[in-house]
């Protein structure tokens, strides 16, 4: 395992509502897994939580999260393999993929069960472990996504319009073509600053190869295994969510038994950042209740 340096960081929230300054002890790892290096930033003691991030996302959209929650956990966030910091094999991404290399990364780190909180992509990932690797996974916090996989998907079918938009957002057609696809993620859209968008555009470039993978054959898991998914569950929404509209929140809650449902008004699809005080205190107890 390779360790990079610990940093007392003064972490400057370039977002506006985000412009406090904090300071975080945080410490920045590479960790060997099936050959390939996988990043991560670790901060706080006790239960772990492993943060995932979305498809678009990175560590930046969680910042005020791990800050607070580091106060009484273990806050473990890892770019997830081909994102970001982590190496990027030359391979067909999907879920199974991702799925396979985290259970790599948390019996590298040697944590015998972890709580897997994930936002879209990462909840995706999320339900991927506890429905295949669900001796890993004490409890899930699904953020603005988990999706369902359609069995009868072509994949000899040509992307669709859709698909192809997203296929030019991720190889970086423009800087104002990155900020316009944030503000559709968020309610309130003078959150997106350029200095955001600037980050996010280079960050999609390293990661363009997995983007396009995730978006062509995600995986994600049936509506049969989302019913087999038994540990504590918390589901968490925004209401004006215009990427995974709240009905997916609904079809979630019905399909995990005992699921907990919250659901904030006025919020897009980046709940953790958009309502960072309530989302952390229902996490907080969420994972207290024991």
């Amino acid at each position: 395992m390779r360790i990079g340096i610990t940093l007392f960081l003064s972490w400057l929230f370039c977002l506006p509502g985000l412009s406090t300054v904090q300071a975080i002890n945080i410490v920045e790892k590479d960790i060997e897994v099936y050959g390939f290096n996988m990043h991560y930033a670790e901060a706080g003691q006790g239960p772990p939580v492993i943060v995932l991030h979305g498809l678009w996302g990175g560590r930046n959209e969680w910042d005020r999260n791990i800050e607070a929650l580091a106060a009484d956990f273990r806050m473990i966030v890892v770019d997830q393999i081909g994102f970001h910091g982590s190496d990027k094999p030359d391979v067909s991404y999907h879920n199974a993929l991702l799925g396979q290399f985290l259970a790599g990364f948390i019996e590298a780190m040697d944590i015998p069960r972890a709580t897997l909180m994930g936002q879209a992509m990462g909840a995706n990932t999320a339900t991927y472990m506890a429905v295949h690797y669900p001796h890993l996974v004490e409890r899930l916090i699904l953020v603005d996504g988990a999706g369902y996989r359609n069995p009868n998907r072509d994949l000899a079918k040509p992307p669709s319009e859709r698909q192809l938009r997203f296929y030019r957002v991720a190889t970086g057609s423009t800087l104002s073509a990155t900020q316009n696809f944030l503000k559709r993620r968020v309610f309130n859209k003078a959150l997106v600053t350029e200095s955001w968008a600037e980050e996010a555009f280079t960050m999609w470039l390293r990661s363009a190869r997995a983007i396009q993978g995730m978006l062509r054959d995600g995986g994600d898991v049936t509506e049969e295994e989302m019913q087999t998914i038994s540990v504590p569950t918390l589901i968490v929404w925004g209401q004006e969510d215009g990427v995974f509209p709240i009905r997916n929140a609904d079809r979630l809650s019905l399909d995990i038994k005992g699921s907990i449902k919250v659901v904030f008004p006025e919020t897009g699809h980046l709940s953790q950042l958009e309502k960072p005080e309530a989302f952390n205190k229902i996490v907080r107890d969420f994972l207290l209740d024991r």
